[in-house]
């Protein structure tokens, strides 16, 4: 596999397109994306929607776009150059790992202007609206314009069906695998202290998490941003011998992701505390922490479809509900061998289900179909 460049001029302007290029490319896709080439041949695969698996196959030929390079004070003249550039590298599918921003494109696409088929991730339900010529309006120059959405929870894919809103062809719900191999460095099987971790960013319940550790005296280090929540926990914990909390923006560090997968190699429990939401938070903190076969402690949440305790991983608990944080914290303290057979249900269902190989496979056996 050899990463190539391709200078592509519009206008009076220069682009850069990285593509990684195959012997025997058949199908050409253009992945959307923030993220440079370094990142996404350094991260896990499921950090970069599995295109560092794609470029290994035989199948497809992987170029990469950054919107982002496109930007000007000119919103017009930015969407124009994005459209020059697409039509220039002509690709077979569009592959897009969210939606946000890049609504213009689909609706491009829909109305014939962009010829290419589109692929997309959607982590959230499909929006409705109560105007009704609005409503049929979008379902029909936005949602037909998808060929393959991707969510990632069955309550919305059946939200998206049951309201006529795309058709079942269009739609499937698509488990996150972890890149099991890209974890195995931080593993650390024998733990010196039990230690209870929790690393999500946003709408986290920390308040019932610190609670729950503190009167249980219980280690418990949180890795999270400044949100002012997070914040006001930290506040009220700050003398607690259990309770430690990081801010990634005090670290100063370029790698964060390896860092906070670092330090996930310490604990004996991942802890998921979510705050209620209408969508699946908290979900790619389960699809990390697989791979480190430790327990995981959530909040319930009726838009994730994995169901820690029937895969026998981990417990469901409540929104807000500290006294059963504390009874499943001081449970698995005191069982080590339900730590252990955990962990083994855990390792098996990462196998079987929940790695990125098989997450890739199915992408690229769609792009195959979706290209004839």
């Amino acid at each position: 596999m050899q990463l190539m460049w391709k200078e592509l001029v519009i206008g009076n302007s220069k682009y850069n397109i990285r593509y990684f290029h195959n012997m025997s490319p058949n199908i050409k896709v253009l992945y959307i994306t923030k993220y440079n080439q370094k990142e996404i041949v350094d991260k896990p695969d499921n950090f970069a929607y599995y295109v560092k698996s794609m470029i290994n196959t035989n199948f497809v030929d992987i170029q990469l776009l950054n919107p982002i390079s496109f930007k000007k004070a000119n919103k017009f003249l930015s969407l124009v150059n994005i459209i020059k550039t697409i039509k220039s590298i002509n690709p077979d599918i569009l592959y897009l790992d969210n939606l946000q921003g890049l609504n213009k494109l689909v609706v491009l696409k829909r109305i014939g202007i962009l010829k290419c088929k589109i692929v997309a991730w959607k982590y959230t339900y499909c929006k409705e609206y109560s105007n009704t010529i609005k409503n049929w309006c979008t379902k029909f120059f936005y949602w037909k314009g998808i060929d393959k959405i991707y969510m990632m929870f069955d309550n919305h894919t059946h939200h998206a069906l049951t309201h006529n809103i795309v058709k079942a062809h269009q739609i499937t719900t698509l488990s996150r695998g972890a890149e099991i191999e890209w974890y195995q460095k931080y593993l650390k099987p024998q733990k010196d202290n039990f230690l209870v971790m929790a690393t999500g960013k946003d709408s986290r319940d920390y308040q019932t998490l610190s609670e729950a550790c503190e009167q249980t005296r219980t280690n418990c280090h949180i890795i999270t941003r400044r949100h002012e929540s997070n914040i006001k926990v930290a506040e009220k914990f700050k003398n607690s011998q259990y309770i430690k909390f990081t801010f990634m923006e005090d670290l100063h560090i370029d790698n964060e992701y390896e860092y906070i997968m670092q330090q996930q190699g310490q604990a004996s429990i991942l802890a998921i505390p979510c705050e209620k939401k209408k969508y699946g938070v908290g979900y790619t903190n389960v699809v990390e922490a697989l791979p480190y076969h430790i327990p995981i402690l959530m909040t319930h949440n009726p838009d994730i479809h994995i169901d820690l305790e029937k895969e026998g991983i981990g417990y469901l608990i409540e929104p807000y509900d500290v006294k059963t944080w504390k009874e499943k914290i001081i449970y698995l303290k005191q069982h080590p061998e339900v730590i252990e057979e955990m962990s083994k249900q855990a390792k098996k269902l990462t196998e079987k289900e929940y790695n990125a190989k098989t997450t890739a496979s199915y992408i690229v056996n769609d792009f195959i179909q979706i290209a004839k």
